[in-house]
Protein backbone atom coordinates (compact mmCIF):
# COMPACT_ATOMS: atom_id res chain seq x y z
CA UNK A 1 0.00 0.00 0.00
CA UNK A 2 1.30 3.49 -0.86
CA UNK A 3 2.09 6.08 1.79
CA UNK A 4 -0.86 8.12 0.50
CA UNK A 5 -3.25 5.19 0.91
CA UNK A 6 -1.90 4.47 4.37
CA UNK A 7 -2.46 8.10 5.29
CA UNK A 8 -6.04 7.91 4.04
CA UNK A 9 -6.64 4.77 6.07
CA UNK A 10 -5.29 6.37 9.22
CA UNK A 11 -7.36 9.50 8.67
CA UNK A 12 -10.50 7.43 8.12
CA UNK A 13 -9.98 5.39 11.29
CA UNK A 14 -9.38 8.50 13.38
CA UNK A 15 -12.46 10.23 11.92
CA UNK A 16 -14.58 7.16 12.60
CA UNK A 17 -13.53 7.05 16.23
CA UNK A 18 -13.91 10.77 16.79
CA UNK A 19 -17.52 10.72 15.61
CA UNK A 20 -18.62 7.93 17.94
CA UNK A 21 -21.00 9.25 20.60
CA UNK A 22 -19.78 6.50 22.92
CA UNK A 23 -16.73 7.63 24.95
CA UNK A 24 -13.89 5.82 23.21
CA UNK A 25 -10.13 5.86 23.16
CA UNK A 26 -7.66 3.83 21.12
CA UNK A 27 -4.15 2.72 22.11
CA UNK A 28 -1.43 1.57 19.76
CA UNK A 29 0.62 -1.58 20.37
CA UNK A 30 2.95 0.42 22.66
CA UNK A 31 -0.03 1.60 24.76
CA UNK A 32 0.18 5.18 23.56
CA UNK A 33 -3.04 7.06 22.86
CA UNK A 34 -3.97 7.24 19.17
CA UNK A 35 -7.55 8.51 19.51
CA UNK A 36 -9.38 10.27 22.35
CA UNK A 37 -12.80 11.14 21.02
CA UNK A 38 -14.99 14.07 21.96
CA UNK A 39 -17.34 11.90 23.98
CA UNK A 40 -14.36 10.74 26.01
CA UNK A 41 -13.35 14.36 26.56
CA UNK A 42 -16.81 15.13 27.88
CA UNK A 43 -16.85 12.09 30.15
CA UNK A 44 -13.42 12.65 31.66
CA UNK A 45 -12.92 16.41 31.41
CA UNK A 46 -9.52 15.71 29.86
CA UNK A 47 -8.93 17.18 26.37
CA UNK A 48 -7.42 14.97 23.70
CA UNK A 49 -4.45 17.32 23.34
CA UNK A 50 -3.20 16.29 26.80
CA UNK A 51 -3.11 12.56 26.15
CA UNK A 52 -2.62 11.93 22.41
CA UNK A 53 0.78 10.30 21.89
CA UNK A 54 1.31 9.63 25.60
CA UNK A 55 0.76 6.77 28.02
CA UNK A 56 -0.98 9.12 30.46
CA UNK A 57 -4.57 8.07 29.75
CA UNK A 58 -4.77 6.66 33.30
CA UNK A 59 -4.75 10.24 34.64
CA UNK A 60 -8.30 10.73 33.35
CA UNK A 61 -9.60 7.95 35.60
CA UNK A 62 -7.29 7.48 38.60
CA UNK A 63 -5.26 9.46 41.12
CA UNK A 64 -2.16 7.30 40.75
CA UNK A 65 -0.68 5.28 37.88
CA UNK A 66 -2.42 1.98 37.11
CA UNK A 67 -3.32 0.16 33.90
CA UNK A 68 -6.67 0.56 32.18
CA UNK A 69 -8.47 -2.40 30.63
CA UNK A 70 -7.03 -1.54 27.22
CA UNK A 71 -3.53 -1.82 28.68
CA UNK A 72 -4.27 -5.35 29.93
CA UNK A 73 -5.56 -6.32 26.49
CA UNK A 74 -2.48 -4.83 24.83
CA UNK A 75 -0.19 -6.78 27.21
CA UNK A 76 -2.35 -9.94 27.23
CA UNK A 77 -1.72 -9.92 30.98
CA UNK A 78 -4.71 -10.77 33.17
CA UNK A 79 -2.88 -11.27 36.47
CA UNK A 80 -4.13 -7.93 37.85
CA UNK A 81 -7.68 -7.91 36.54
CA UNK A 82 -9.19 -9.24 39.78
CA UNK A 83 -7.53 -6.45 41.77
CA UNK A 84 -8.27 -3.67 39.31
CA UNK A 85 -11.93 -4.31 38.47
CA UNK A 86 -14.95 -4.78 40.73
CA UNK A 87 -16.66 -6.95 38.11
CA UNK A 88 -15.27 -8.51 34.98
CA UNK A 89 -15.81 -11.33 32.55
CA UNK A 90 -13.17 -14.01 32.45
CA UNK A 91 -10.94 -13.12 29.48
CA UNK A 92 -11.03 -16.64 28.00
CA UNK A 93 -11.23 -15.27 24.45
CA UNK A 94 -9.65 -11.80 24.64
CA UNK A 95 -9.54 -11.62 20.84
CA UNK A 96 -13.31 -11.05 21.00
CA UNK A 97 -13.02 -8.31 23.61
CA UNK A 98 -13.05 -8.09 27.40
CA UNK A 99 -15.76 -6.59 29.62
CA UNK A 100 -15.13 -5.07 33.06
CA UNK A 101 -16.56 -2.55 35.54
CA UNK A 102 -15.11 -0.49 38.36
CA UNK A 103 -15.20 2.78 40.27
CA UNK A 104 -13.00 5.50 38.83
CA UNK A 105 -11.80 8.57 40.69
CA UNK A 106 -12.13 10.90 37.64
CA UNK A 107 -9.71 13.54 39.06
CA UNK A 108 -10.55 16.22 36.48
CA UNK A 109 -14.29 15.85 37.13
CA UNK A 110 -13.67 15.76 40.91
CA UNK A 111 -16.22 12.99 41.34
CA UNK A 112 -16.26 9.22 41.33
CA UNK A 113 -17.99 7.43 38.45
CA UNK A 114 -18.76 3.74 38.06
CA UNK A 115 -17.68 2.92 34.51
CA UNK A 116 -18.61 -0.06 32.38
CA UNK A 117 -15.67 -0.79 30.10
CA UNK A 118 -15.26 -2.93 27.00
CA UNK A 119 -11.89 -3.33 25.31
CA UNK A 120 -10.91 -5.36 22.31
CA UNK A 121 -7.83 -5.79 20.14
CA UNK A 122 -7.47 -4.96 16.45
CA UNK A 123 -5.03 -7.07 14.45
CA UNK A 124 -3.52 -6.63 11.01
CA UNK A 125 -3.65 -9.25 8.27
CA UNK A 126 -0.54 -10.93 9.70
CA UNK A 127 -2.15 -11.33 13.11
CA UNK A 128 -0.04 -8.63 14.76
CA UNK A 129 -1.66 -6.31 17.31
CA UNK A 130 -2.00 -2.80 15.89
CA UNK A 131 -4.50 -1.18 18.26
CA UNK A 132 -6.81 -1.68 21.22
CA UNK A 133 -10.23 -0.01 21.31
CA UNK A 134 -11.74 0.82 24.72
CA UNK A 135 -15.30 2.05 25.09
CA UNK A 136 -16.70 3.48 28.31
CA UNK A 137 -20.16 3.92 29.83
CA UNK A 138 -21.06 5.91 32.93
CA UNK A 139 -23.13 3.43 34.95
CA UNK A 140 -22.97 5.35 38.22
CA UNK A 141 -26.73 5.73 38.70
CA UNK A 142 -27.30 2.08 37.86
CA UNK A 143 -24.68 0.94 40.37
CA UNK A 144 -26.05 3.15 43.15
CA UNK A 145 -29.73 2.30 42.58
CA UNK A 146 -29.24 -1.29 41.27
CA UNK A 147 -31.77 -0.63 38.51
CA UNK A 148 -29.26 -0.48 35.66
CA UNK A 149 -30.93 2.37 33.84
CA UNK A 150 -27.90 4.30 32.64
CA UNK A 151 -28.17 5.21 29.02
CA UNK A 152 -25.74 4.41 26.31
CA UNK A 153 -26.41 4.71 22.64
CA UNK A 154 -23.92 4.06 19.90
CA UNK A 155 -24.06 6.56 17.09
CA UNK A 156 -21.75 6.72 14.15
CA UNK A 157 -22.02 9.61 11.73
CA UNK A 158 -19.19 10.15 9.31
CA UNK A 159 -18.14 10.06 5.70
CA UNK A 160 -16.28 7.04 4.46
CA UNK A 161 -14.01 5.85 1.74
CA UNK A 162 -14.50 2.36 0.24
CA UNK A 163 -10.79 1.57 0.20
CA UNK A 164 -10.22 -2.09 1.20
CA UNK A 165 -7.90 -1.38 4.12
CA UNK A 166 -10.27 1.24 5.51
CA UNK A 167 -13.18 -1.17 5.14
CA UNK A 168 -11.36 -3.89 7.07
CA UNK A 169 -10.51 -1.53 9.91
CA UNK A 170 -14.07 -0.20 10.04
CA UNK A 171 -15.59 -3.70 10.06
CA UNK A 172 -13.47 -4.70 13.06
CA UNK A 173 -14.61 -1.63 14.94
CA UNK A 174 -18.28 -2.05 14.03
CA UNK A 175 -18.35 -5.76 14.85
CA UNK A 176 -16.86 -5.01 18.27
CA UNK A 177 -20.12 -3.29 19.29
CA UNK A 178 -22.37 -6.33 18.75
CA UNK A 179 -22.64 -8.89 21.57
CA UNK A 180 -22.55 -12.15 19.63
CA UNK A 181 -22.46 -14.07 22.92
CA UNK A 182 -25.91 -12.80 23.90
CA UNK A 183 -27.32 -13.65 20.48
CA UNK A 184 -26.02 -17.21 20.81
CA UNK A 185 -27.44 -17.57 24.31
CA UNK A 186 -30.85 -16.48 23.02
CA UNK A 187 -30.99 -19.60 20.82
CA UNK A 188 -32.21 -17.95 17.60
CA UNK A 189 -31.24 -18.91 14.04
CA UNK A 190 -30.17 -16.15 11.69
CA UNK A 191 -28.12 -15.05 8.71
CA UNK A 192 -27.05 -11.59 7.53
CA UNK A 193 -25.67 -11.30 4.00
CA UNK A 194 -24.35 -7.81 3.19
CA UNK A 195 -24.58 -6.44 -0.35
CA UNK A 196 -21.23 -4.64 0.12
CA UNK A 197 -18.48 -4.56 2.74
CA UNK A 198 -20.98 -3.37 5.35
CA UNK A 199 -24.52 -4.41 6.14
CA UNK A 200 -27.33 -2.01 6.90
CA UNK A 201 -29.24 -5.01 8.27
CA UNK A 202 -28.82 -5.91 11.92
CA UNK A 203 -30.05 -8.84 13.99
CA UNK A 204 -29.97 -8.73 17.79
CA UNK A 205 -31.35 -11.10 20.39
CA UNK A 206 -31.09 -11.43 24.16
CA UNK A 207 -32.96 -12.83 27.11
CA UNK A 208 -34.10 -10.48 29.85
CA UNK A 209 -33.49 -11.36 33.51
CA UNK A 210 -37.06 -12.66 33.75
CA UNK A 211 -36.34 -15.17 30.96
CA UNK A 212 -38.26 -13.46 28.16
CA UNK A 213 -36.71 -13.69 24.68
CA UNK A 214 -36.40 -10.45 22.71
CA UNK A 215 -35.27 -10.46 19.08
CA UNK A 216 -34.89 -7.64 16.58
CA UNK A 217 -34.29 -7.42 12.85
CA UNK A 218 -33.43 -3.92 11.62
CA UNK A 219 -33.00 -2.74 8.03
CA UNK A 220 -31.61 0.77 7.64
CA UNK A 221 -32.14 2.99 4.62
CA UNK A 222 -29.78 1.98 1.81
CA UNK A 223 -26.81 -0.28 2.37
CA UNK A 224 -23.09 -0.05 2.99
CA UNK A 225 -21.31 1.91 5.70
CA UNK A 226 -23.85 4.74 5.84
CA UNK A 227 -26.66 2.25 6.49
CA UNK A 228 -24.54 0.37 9.03
CA UNK A 229 -23.98 3.60 10.95
CA UNK A 230 -27.73 4.20 11.02
CA UNK A 231 -28.47 0.95 12.86
CA UNK A 232 -25.61 1.06 15.35
CA UNK A 233 -27.42 3.42 17.77
CA UNK A 234 -29.95 0.60 18.22
CA UNK A 235 -27.39 -1.85 19.63
CA UNK A 236 -26.61 -0.61 23.13
CA UNK A 237 -30.14 0.76 23.61
CA UNK A 238 -31.64 -2.66 22.83
CA UNK A 239 -29.33 -4.51 25.24
CA UNK A 240 -29.78 -1.90 27.96
CA UNK A 241 -33.56 -2.12 27.84
CA UNK A 242 -33.63 -5.92 27.71
CA UNK A 243 -31.43 -6.03 30.80
CA UNK A 244 -34.04 -3.88 32.57
CA UNK A 245 -36.93 -6.26 31.76
CA UNK A 246 -38.43 -3.49 29.64
CA UNK A 247 -41.65 -4.34 27.78
CA UNK A 248 -41.77 -4.48 23.98
CA UNK A 249 -43.64 -1.13 23.76
CA UNK A 250 -41.00 0.45 25.99
CA UNK A 251 -38.18 -0.91 23.83
CA UNK A 252 -39.82 0.40 20.66
CA UNK A 253 -40.48 3.84 22.14
CA UNK A 254 -36.93 4.26 23.45
CA UNK A 255 -35.17 3.06 20.29
CA UNK A 256 -37.43 5.25 18.15
CA UNK A 257 -36.59 8.24 20.35
CA UNK A 258 -32.84 7.65 19.93
CA UNK A 259 -33.10 7.28 16.15
CA UNK A 260 -35.52 10.17 15.64
CA UNK A 261 -33.13 12.48 17.48
CA UNK A 262 -29.89 11.23 15.93
CA UNK A 263 -30.42 10.20 12.31
CA UNK A 264 -30.04 12.76 9.50
CA UNK A 265 -33.11 13.75 7.51
CA UNK A 266 -34.19 11.02 5.12
CA UNK A 267 -32.64 8.24 7.19
CA UNK A 268 -34.76 5.70 9.06
CA UNK A 269 -34.69 2.06 10.16
CA UNK A 270 -37.35 -0.45 9.13
CA UNK A 271 -37.58 -3.16 11.76
CA UNK A 272 -39.43 -6.04 13.31
CA UNK A 273 -39.30 -7.00 16.99
CA UNK A 274 -40.57 -10.07 18.78
CA UNK A 275 -40.97 -10.63 22.51
CA UNK A 276 -41.57 -14.25 23.46
CA UNK A 277 -42.66 -15.82 26.75
CA UNK A 278 -42.03 -19.51 26.21
CA UNK A 279 -43.43 -20.46 29.63
CA UNK A 280 -46.91 -19.20 28.71
CA UNK A 281 -46.58 -19.88 24.96
CA UNK A 282 -47.41 -16.30 24.15
CA UNK A 283 -45.72 -13.32 22.62
CA UNK A 284 -45.92 -9.90 20.98
CA UNK A 285 -44.87 -8.73 17.53
CA UNK A 286 -44.13 -5.24 16.25
CA UNK A 287 -43.54 -4.69 12.52
CA UNK A 288 -42.57 -1.38 10.95
CA UNK A 289 -41.53 -1.31 7.31
CA UNK A 290 -40.21 -4.85 6.76
CA UNK A 291 -42.07 -7.76 5.10
CA UNK A 292 -44.72 -9.40 7.24
CA UNK A 293 -43.48 -11.71 9.99
CA UNK A 294 -44.68 -15.25 9.32
CA UNK A 295 -45.61 -17.95 11.81
CA UNK A 296 -45.25 -21.39 10.22
CA UNK A 297 -45.87 -24.91 11.49
CA UNK A 298 -43.46 -27.86 11.54
CA UNK A 299 -44.12 -28.52 7.86
CA UNK A 300 -43.60 -24.93 6.80
CA UNK A 301 -47.30 -24.14 6.29
CA UNK A 302 -48.36 -20.59 7.10
CA UNK A 303 -50.27 -20.30 10.39
CA UNK A 304 -50.38 -16.52 10.70
CA UNK A 305 -48.80 -13.45 9.15
CA UNK A 306 -48.12 -10.24 11.04
CA UNK A 307 -48.12 -7.36 8.54
CA UNK A 308 -46.39 -4.02 8.94
CA UNK A 309 -48.73 -1.67 10.80
CA UNK A 310 -46.20 0.92 11.92
CA UNK A 311 -43.88 3.53 10.49
CA UNK A 312 -40.18 2.59 10.41
CA UNK A 313 -38.16 3.66 13.44
CA UNK A 314 -36.74 7.17 13.38
CA UNK A 315 -39.35 8.61 11.00
CA UNK A 316 -41.40 10.44 13.61
CA UNK A 317 -41.28 11.32 17.30
CA UNK A 318 -45.07 10.90 17.48
CA UNK A 319 -45.86 7.64 19.35
CA UNK A 320 -49.09 7.29 17.36
CA UNK A 321 -47.08 6.11 14.38
CA UNK A 322 -45.38 3.24 16.22
CA UNK A 323 -47.91 1.88 18.71
CA UNK A 324 -49.49 -1.04 16.81
CA UNK A 325 -48.59 -4.35 18.49
CA UNK A 326 -50.02 -7.81 17.89
CA UNK A 327 -50.33 -10.49 20.56
CA UNK A 328 -50.23 -14.19 19.73
CA UNK A 329 -50.21 -17.62 21.33
CA UNK A 330 -49.38 -21.10 20.08
CA UNK A 331 -50.53 -24.58 21.03
CA UNK A 332 -48.35 -26.62 18.67
CA UNK A 333 -44.71 -26.20 17.78
CA UNK A 334 -44.21 -23.27 15.44
CA UNK A 335 -41.52 -21.00 14.05
CA UNK A 336 -41.48 -17.25 13.47
CA UNK A 337 -39.72 -16.11 10.28
CA UNK A 338 -38.60 -12.51 9.94
CA UNK A 339 -36.92 -11.13 6.79
CA UNK A 340 -35.53 -7.91 5.40
CA UNK A 341 -36.97 -6.74 2.09
CA UNK A 342 -33.69 -7.72 0.42
CA UNK A 343 -35.04 -11.30 0.40
CA UNK A 344 -38.31 -10.78 -1.49
CA UNK A 345 -36.77 -8.09 -3.71
CA UNK A 346 -33.73 -10.15 -4.74
CA UNK A 347 -33.70 -9.90 -8.54
CA UNK A 348 -32.71 -12.62 -11.00
CA UNK A 349 -30.73 -12.03 -14.22
CA UNK A 350 -34.13 -11.85 -16.01
CA UNK A 351 -35.26 -9.03 -13.74
CA UNK A 352 -37.70 -11.13 -11.72
CA UNK A 353 -38.01 -10.53 -7.98
CA UNK A 354 -37.76 -13.52 -5.65
CA UNK A 355 -41.22 -12.59 -4.39
CA UNK A 356 -43.68 -14.05 -1.92
CA UNK A 357 -44.42 -17.12 -4.04
CA UNK A 358 -40.86 -18.39 -4.12
CA UNK A 359 -40.54 -17.46 -0.45
CA UNK A 360 -43.54 -19.61 0.48
CA UNK A 361 -42.11 -22.57 -1.46
CA UNK A 362 -38.73 -22.12 0.26
CA UNK A 363 -40.32 -22.07 3.71
CA UNK A 364 -42.34 -25.22 3.03
CA UNK A 365 -39.79 -27.55 4.53
CA UNK A 366 -40.02 -29.88 7.55
CA UNK A 367 -38.70 -28.79 10.92
CA UNK A 368 -35.84 -31.27 10.60
CA UNK A 369 -34.42 -29.25 7.69
CA UNK A 370 -32.17 -26.23 8.11
CA UNK A 371 -34.70 -23.58 7.10
CA UNK A 372 -32.15 -20.79 6.66
CA UNK A 373 -29.84 -22.98 4.57
CA UNK A 374 -32.83 -24.01 2.43
CA UNK A 375 -33.86 -20.39 1.87
CA UNK A 376 -30.30 -19.28 1.11
CA UNK A 377 -29.96 -22.04 -1.47
CA UNK A 378 -33.19 -20.91 -3.12
CA UNK A 379 -31.98 -17.30 -3.19
CA UNK A 380 -28.62 -18.31 -4.66
CA UNK A 381 -30.34 -20.30 -7.40
CA UNK A 382 -32.65 -17.38 -8.15
CA UNK A 383 -29.87 -14.78 -8.25
CA UNK A 384 -27.62 -17.06 -10.30
CA UNK A 385 -24.52 -14.95 -11.01
CA UNK A 386 -26.17 -11.61 -10.23
CA UNK A 387 -25.13 -10.10 -6.86
CA UNK A 388 -27.89 -9.06 -4.49
CA UNK A 389 -28.60 -5.33 -4.80
CA UNK A 390 -29.58 -5.03 -1.13
CA UNK A 391 -28.58 -6.56 2.18
CA UNK A 392 -30.31 -9.84 3.01
CA UNK A 393 -31.16 -10.91 6.54
CA UNK A 394 -33.15 -13.88 7.85
CA UNK A 395 -34.24 -14.53 11.44
CA UNK A 396 -35.96 -17.73 12.62
CA UNK A 397 -37.28 -18.07 16.17
CA UNK A 398 -38.63 -21.33 17.60
CA UNK A 399 -41.93 -21.30 19.50
CA UNK A 400 -41.52 -24.50 21.50
CA UNK A 401 -44.16 -26.51 23.32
Amino acid sequence: MSNHAQGQATHFAVTLMEHLVVPTFVLDADQRVLVWNRACERLTGVPASEVIGTQDHWRAFYDSPRPCLADLVARSDWSLIDKLYTTHEEPNTPAHGVHAENWCAMPRRNKQLYLVVDAGPVFDAAGQLIAVVETLRDNTENKLTQTKVAEQASLLQHHYDEHEREAKMARRILNHQIRVDLIRQAGIHYAVIPATHFSGDLILAARSPNGRLHALLADATGHGLAAAMSVLPVVQEFYRLVEQNESLPGIIESINFVLANSLPAGRFVAAGLVSLDESTRSGEVWVGGIPGVQMIDDGGALLRRFESRNLPLGVTRDPEGINAFEHFTWTTHARLVMLSDGVVEATSPKGEAFGDGRLALSLASPRSDDLIAHLRAALAAHLDTVPAHDDISILVIDCPI
